[in-house]
């Protein structure tokens, strides 16, 4: 299970979500007005690439934090099945 402060980091790059788009952006649209062209083929793609490796990374994020809802929500579901002596020995420090 997560504890409070990896669920608060995950708040905060999901937040981040908006500024680093913002960012990507911007860079975008300035690298189309530099002329060389080369450079801005090559820099656009980094770009498009970045940008994709980001959405991926906001993806797996959300299957963590949905998958530790779900665990959460499990292993409270088991603590209520089980006797107190069950709960001392399988949660120790609970």
């Amino acid at each position: 299970m997560l504890n409070p402060r990896d669920r608060r980091f995950l708040q905060t790059v999901d937040r981040l979500k908006i500024y680093l788009i913002l960012m990507a952006v911007g860079v975008f649209l300035y690298l189309l007005l530099v002329p060389a062209p080369e450079l801005q083929m090559a820099t656009s793609v980094l770009g498009v690439a970045l940008c994709g490796v980001f959405w991926l990374t906001q993806r797996l994020l959300s299957f963590i934090t949905a998958l530790d809802l779900e665990l959460t929500r499990v292993v409270n579901a088991v603590k209520r099945t089980l006797t107190d002596a069950q709960k001392k020995e399988l949660f120790p420090d609970s």
